[in-house]
């Protein structure tokens, strides 16, 4: 069962090498994120839906602009008519076509509603253009997500590659201990139950690399194979992580007072809010009067029976005063209907800065909780690969057990799989961070693709 585990390992590594030796170049994380602006769906969504957003602004200021009508008609009349004379009644039958063409230039003078809704309008524009810039940050964080998913579980497979190799060699030199009548078929037995766990692992391992390769895939279009990923630098990371640690850093207070102020996705609610505060002027207007100014030129022919075959050419230019007297109850419906959409717009302000404060708390004590588990995690490593090496020397005294050997590279390969995952979720937490606050740009992007 060893032998055949280890051989199908040591294929799968083998395929993996040549897949590598098919791409010229390593996609790194920066190249993934270029990539995914240009193929990931949910952003070129984003920039459809800010587009179709800006056009409120237009929407809004077409109430404000002169509008200029052309009317058209002509039909064919059929009438009769009755007269009473002093002679007694008389009827005519009258058949006549009636044409009329106008134009009509509009501007309104004073209309409370047509200007609340051109201030909605900018104010849902102002909401779009915020909620742009909020995916184009969140982009990066997803990207660097799948990007570090894929390299995590890479990274687990290699481990649990190498970790059926030392137990394949823990077999085999059990095997020569039993030969020579120093061994016991238990040592044996707990190798092959590490194995099989190990083996378990490293399934699981791959079914997670295969997600997180089509989460990638998904966002940057490409279906590079997971080894032309550029690899995590932890040398380099590790100097930052040290740097960082060393350095001053912003406060949680600091970090708050970020998001508050610079953070998009508030903003662009505080954008709604404001539309919101708008559309409900807009229907209280109802009840005010409006103003306009018009100027009209109109020809007109047999437009009724007392004119027939005579012509008119009119032009005129006045004000039209509209005073809403009633509209059963419309106006009254629409306002407490616009009013209970402000105050749930207020709310879903309310709700989303205390996720958002939240979320940048626990980011912020992850990318700092992080930076210290790197450092133990590293301790860790050292001291098993350290009490794994006195263990085996231990074996040749007789003070050490083969069991007490594979526990000690259990105990390795698993401070490698922590220390591996506390990196990738430094680096996470660290966008992530920037994201929330609203302050994440391309030097905080160039910074991390550097460690790839």
């Amino acid at each position: 069962m060893i032998h055949t585990a280890s051989r199908r390992y040591s294929t799968w590594l083998l395929m993996a090498c040549l897949c590598c030796s098919f791409n010229a170049f390593a996609l790194d994380f920066r190249e993934a994120y270029e990539l995914a602006k240009q193929h990931d769906p949910g952003w070129l969504a984003a920039q459809s839906e800010s587009a179709a957003g800006q056009q409120a602004r237009a929407l809004g200021r077409s109430a404000l602009l002169p509008s200029l009508n052309y009317r058209y008609s002509r039909a064919k009349n059929w009438s009769e008519v009755r007269q009473e004379t002093p002679l007694g009644s008389t009827t005519s039958d009258m058949d006549y076509t009636s044409y009329s063409s106008s134009f009509t230039l509009t501007q309104p003078l004073l209309d409370a509603a047509a200007f609340a809704q051109y201030q909605a309008g900018k104010a849902q524009a102002q909401a779009a253009e915020l909620t742009l810039e909020r995916a184009r940050q969140a982009l990066a964080v997803h990207v660097l997500q799948a990007y570090t998913g894929v390299l995590y579980a890479y990274d687990d497979i290699e481990l649990a590659t190498a970790h059926l190799r030392a137990l394949q060699e823990e077999h085999q030199r059990s095997q020569r201990f039993i030969d020579y009548g120093e061994g016991t078929r238990t040592d044996q037995l707990e190798i092959t139950a590490q194995a099989r766990l190990v083996e378990a692992q490293l399934i699981e391992a791959e079914d997670r690399l295969s997600d997180a390769h089509n989460a990638l895939r998904a966002l940057t279009g490409t279906g590079a194979p997971p080894s032309s990923l550029a690899p995590l630098q932890a040398d380099r990371l590790a100097r930052n992580v040290q740097t960082a640690q060393e350095s001053s850093v912003l406060s949680l207070d600091q970090w708050h007072e970020r998001t508050l102020a610079h953070n998009p996705e508030l903003a662009a609610q505080r954008s709604l809010l404001e539309a919101a505060r708008h559309q409900l002027n807009q229907q209280r207007a109802g009840h005010l009067p409006n103003v306009r100014l018009y100027a009209r030129s109109q020809i007109s022919d047999s437009n009724s029976e007392n004119v027939i075959g005579q012509r008119y050419d009119t032009d005129s230019i006045g004000m039209e005063v509209n005073l809403p007297l009633y509209s059963g109850g419309r106006v009254v419906a629409a306002s407490r209907q616009a009013d209970n959409t402000y105050a749930q717009t207020r709310h879903e302000l309310d709700a989303a800065t205390i996720e958002l404060l939240n979320d940048v708390e626990r980011q912020y004590r992850l990318s700092r909780s992080s930076q210290q588990r790197i450092e133990a995690y590293q301790q860790t490593v050292d001291a098993a690969t350290e009490r794994l090496e006195a263990t085996r020397r231990s074996i040749l005294g007789g003070e050490r057990t083969n069991l007490d050997v594979l526990n000690a590279e259990r105990e390795r390969f698993e401070a490698l799989r922590d220390l591996s995952r506390a990196r990738y979720d430094y680096l996470l937490a660290w966008l992530t961070l920037r994201w929330q606050a609203g302050v994440l740009n391309d030097e905080d992007i160039s910074q991390v693709a550097g460690y790839f």
